[in-house]
């Protein structure tokens, strides 16, 4: 709650706010993202920026670690399989960009800034891969000046729907 006050506060005090909802997990569901996305618009004109997790690198193991620790299972489950399947990975980062963006859509003053990790490109191929690359080079919307900033077309969901990416994949 602290730092939620502290975003609170910096935000009545005219100083921008921009937000890293990063890493996401595979357990996280589009209520969960919605919850999340509520309490960072009830801050007014926020940037999150969002990444999947990757099953690569010493974060990666830390991650995993402290939710077994935790007793966290499913996550430990999801996160195990993730490690495991290259396109069990592939596919739930898809998910989650699409879904997020698709959340996103429903909070007026909000935009997200979504991050592809660069095997995520490379792991796909055709309009997909040209959206992701889209997406990773798109400039973030945020503003430091008085000047509004555009949202980046470029920032939007990869399909309408979950079946609609596994026909992209």
């Amino acid at each position: 709650m602290t730092r939620w006050q502290a975003l609170d506060t910096l935000q009545q005090a005219g100083v921008s706010v921009f937000v890293s909802m990063s890493p996401t997990y595979p357990t996280m569901d589009e209520d969960d993202f919605h919850e999340l996305l509520s309490y960072f618009r009830a801050l007014g004109e926020v940037v999150v920026f969002h990444e999947p997790i990757n099953p690569r690198g010493a974060n990666f193991q830390q991650c995993l670690t402290a939710a077994k620790e935790a007793g966290y299972d499913d996550v430990v489950d999801k996160l195990q399989q993730m490690q495991d399947s290259h396109q069990y990975w592939v596919e739930y980062a898809l998910e989650q960009l699409n879904t997020v963006q698709q959340v996103a859509t429903r909070f007026d003053g909000l935009e997200v800034h979504s991050w592809p990790d660069d095997e995520l490109v490379r792991s796909t191929s055709g309009q997909l891969r040209s959206k992701l690359k889209a997406m990773q080079q798109a400039v973030s919307p945020e503003s430091f000046s008085e000047c509004d900033a555009d949202a980046s077309p470029e920032q939007s969901e990869l399909a309408r729907d979950s079946d609609s990416i596994q026909h992209l994949i």
